[in-house]
């Protein structure tokens, strides 16, 4: 009975060891006081669904201070909530403001340099003592988009079963291992350029995220089109080895900004997985130039 419990217990830590942890977000941004100063700010956070959690780093090094938050986050809203709780250390900074701990309530919301997570900052003393308020903006398009993005969690199945040995005559087939195709970002003044192979352009373009009823025109080939779930695809015949230009157009921006279109380029048997993502009125140019 021992050597059961043993092999049973093992079983589980490495079925429990076999689950892949998320990945931290870092926001990099400002904190910016009713006072007039302006202060770098930082947060690292892991999600678990719907909370995360992490730490904070207001000021630069070697003058920071380390706190740990927890919050929530709302992919459907586009909000990000959080709190600072309890101070990990703290250098001396000289600053007009009195400084508490944070209270960020931040939403994903358009300006004219392009998107940002921005809101107010709130928070007392212990004692309801009124503290120096601000606001928090995150604007690196990079982390938010990934901060935003709807992440699948799987986990390690781990089977256990006896081996058969197979009979000398039949061999295991090879198993053929596909690469996910990494996806580029284009959007307005951001382009891409790829060679192409073959004498047309295969073009599907869906919503990969949230359906909320974005519109885009492909110029030319395709006119103010509801992105579904659905793949739908397009032909461009090309010629010569000038560049061709194929413009992803934003009618609109759905229910929840940007709008954000999902496209794969074929090229024979390459494939380019590209978002574009834009404001109402941008676009987002991919080029093709034929190379043979």
């Amino acid at each position: 009975m021992k050597a059961i419990y043993f092999t049973c217990w093992f079983v589980a830590f490495a079925c429990c060891s076999a689950v892949a942890q998320p990945k931290p977000t870092t926001l990099t941004g400002v904190l910016v006081m009713q006072t007039g100063e302006t202060f770098p700010y930082k947060v690292v956070l892991t999600d678990s669904g719907d909370f995360v959690s992490g730490y904070s780093f207001t000021y630069k090094e070697p003058d920071e201070t380390k706190t740990t938050v927890h919050g929530r986050l709302d992919r459907h809203m586009r909000t990000l909530s959080f709190k600072e709780k309890d101070i990990v250390y703290s250098h001396n900074v000289s600053t007009k403001a009195f400084m508490c701990l944070v209270d960020a309530h931040l939403e994903y919301v358009g300006e004219a340099g392009g998107y940002v997570l921005k809101g107010p900052v709130m928070s007392k003393e212990a004692d309801n003592t009124a503290c120096t308020q601000g606001e928090i903006t995150f604007s690196n398009t990079e982390e938010l988009q990934n901060l935003f993005a709807y992440h699948e969690h799987f986990d390690t199945v781990i089977s256990m079963k006896r081996k058969v040995k197979q009979p000398d005559t039949v061999q295991a087939a090879p198993i053929q291992v596909t690469e996910p195709v990494a996806t580029e970002q284009v959007t307005a003044g951001v382009d891409k350029m790829y060679d192409w192979h073959s004498d047309s352009v295969i073009i599907e373009v869906w919503d990969g995220g949230y359906v909320d009823g974005d519109r885009i025109t492909l110029k030319a080939y395709l006119t103010n089109y509801c992105l579904v779930k659905e793949k739908r695809r397009v032909s461009i015949p090309i010629s010569g080895h000038d560049i061709n230009t194929i413009t992803v157009y934003a009618e609109n921006e759905g229910s929840e900004p940007p709008n954000t279109a999902s496209i794969m380029l074929t090229d024979g048997s390459i494939k380019y997985s590209i978002q574009a993502y834009n404001k109402k009125g941008d676009e987002a140019l991919i080029k093709v130039r034929k190379v043979n």
